[in-house]
């Protein structure tokens, strides 16, 4: 058993010795590297444009959320916040405790 491991390290060796196969060995070693370099290189490219994109969206979203903070904060400041208030609430349908509701039924025909 121990002569057959010495005869495969002396193979080994012949190898490495070989000027030939040291430099055929040598080669694929680099393309393989090369190779491995370009894959990440690509997978790394492919990240980077998504996270982009990403960014792009959620500073789209900041842009908008904080033009509807300052159009809030406007409203709070103003000495009209009540007629503010009711708007939106007549928006969803809210109408005053002494208020006469007509619907038009006529446009649903």
């Amino acid at each position: 058993m121990k002569k057959s491991s010495e005869n495969g390290k002396n193979s080994i060796l012949k190898l490495l010795k070989d000027k030939k196969a040291f430099t055929v060995i040598s080669a694929l070693f680099l393309t393989a590297l090369f190779v491995a370099f370009g894959i990440s290189t690509v997978n790394q490219r492919a990240d980077i444009s998504r996270l982009e994109q990403q960014k792009a969206e959620i500073s789209a979203k900041y842009d908008e959320q904080t033009k509807e903070n300052k159009e809030l904060q406007a409203v709070l400041d103003s000495e009209n916040k009540d007629d503010y208030i009711e708007k939106k609430a007549r928006e969803k349908g809210y109408v005053k405790s002494d208020e006469v509701v007509f619907y038009d039924i006529s446009a649903s025909e």
